[in-house]
């Protein structure tokens, strides 16, 4: 019975707001947030798709170089990445417990 508890208080502990959510509405949060990872992810494929448009030459810019626009690239890919792990984490973590 120990060992029991110990498991289930360490997953308590380890995500304390997870703990504080309202049982009853995990499942619409699992359902909610798997929507929100599947729309996320198309939006990243429609500015891959569209990359040339949004991170091209701007004619409006004199000073565009190829090297800037390598940067601006890697700025929102970094970012995109980080924040598509930690929507992951969250949503496994909510379909796990």
């Amino acid at each position: 019975m120990r060992a029991g508890m110990s498991q289930a208080n360490g997953s308590l502990t380890e995500n304390p707001m997870l703990a504080l959510i309202n049982p009853q509405a995990l499942p619409a949060l699992r359902i909610a947030g798997t929507i929100f990872l599947v729309i996320y992810l198309f939006g990243g494929w429609y500015i891959f798709r569209n990359r040339h448009r949004f991170f091209d030459k701007d004619p409006d810019v004199p000073e565009d170089i190829p090297a800037i626009r390598k940067i601006r690239i890697e700025l929102v890919l970094l970012i995109w990445c980080a924040l598509t792990t930690l929507i992951i984490f969250t949503i496994v973590q909510l379909w796990r417990d």
